[in-house]
């Protein structure tokens, strides 16, 4: 997706809040060579969604046809029967005949050949555990499905510094660049009521897979670590497989066992079983 996703997401975000269109009816991606047109009404005034148009040079290479269904509750993971709510969605959507015609009138002139349009539907809030079996449903009857999630995503990954004259952009920006680069107030936001235990330890793998996130453990302080580990669940077997297996090598096995024998407790408990062995000793060895 990458920068042409700005370009998308404010035309989906005029045609969702009714921002006025007078200069972002037709807006401007000159880097990718993409532009959209919003606020497409079919003969009795129904929506008939927005076009992106893809150039190449002066001449227009591809259309894209896009939809958009976002809602943070109700969505189409909840169906029951998905094949029907999909096809009903396509039907309604793209293939109505008074859609097909607005879009074909807008594609003639710029004598973009059918085969060159595509069909995408952003959804929003697409449950994990049916997310294949959706994308699926979608492509079989030649609709690419995108997430709005990417969509936000890129871009605000590729928001700069510069300034944006359009509202919603400039509040997106302020947001990644005032809101999410403090760790503190990010951290407040992941452990309120919007996310759930599951989508924590989802974030928490996400972020411990990432090499660079890995190494900032090493100006962690022991009693942090030792908390996490702590708080782990791990059972005693598990910790000294771990060690074993991902953390000590030949060299510091020796110098952690050494270590760990220095330490006041472990000598207590060390010696305590050593006592016990020495007062267990068979009768035969001292005949």
């Amino acid at each position: 997706m990458g920068a042409p996703c700005i370009t998308v997401f404010l035309a989906i975000i005029i045609k969702r809040f009714s921002i006025n269109p007078k200069t972002a009816n037709l807006i401007n991606n000159s880097e990718k060579g993409l532009f959209t047109i919003n606020n497409i009404k079919t003969k009795n005034n129904r929506d008939a969604g927005i076009l992106a148009l893809k150039f190449d040079k002066d001449k227009v290479n591809e259309v894209f046809h896009i939809e958009v269904s976002c809602s943070i509750t109700n969505n189409i993971s909840e169906t029951t029967n998905l094949d029907k709510s999909v096809s009903k969605i396509v039907e309604e959507k793209f293939d109505d005949k008074t859609i097909t015609e607005t879009i074909n009138s807008y594609t003639k002139q710029f004598s973009v050949p059918k085969q060159r349009l595509k069909k995408i539907m952003v959804l929003g809030a697409v449950a994990k555990s049916r997310k294949n079996e959706i994308i699926r449903n979608f492509n079989e009857k030649e609709v690419e499905v995108i997430e709005f999630e990417d969509i936000l995503h890129d871009v605000l990954e590729n928001l700069d510094t510069q300034y944006y004259k359009n509202d919603i952009i400039r509040t997106l920006q302020l947001t990644k660049f005032l809101l999410l680069s403090e760790p503190t107030k990010l951290a407040k936001m992941l452990v309120n009521d919007t996310f759930s235990s599951n989508s924590r330890k989802e974030f928490l793998t996400s972020i411990l897979d990432k090499e660079e996130i890995v190494r900032e453990f090493k100006k962690t302080n022991t009693e942090r670590l030792g908390a996490i580990l702590k708080n782990s669940g791990l059972k005693p077997a598990e910790l000294a497989e771990m060690l074993e297996q991902n953390i000590l090598n030949k060299r510091t096995r020796g110098m952690f066992l050494k270590s760990l024998m220095e330490q006041e407790k472990t000598r207590k408990i060390v010696n305590k079983q050593n006592k016990i062995k020495k007062l267990n000793v068979p009768l035969e060895k001292f005949i």
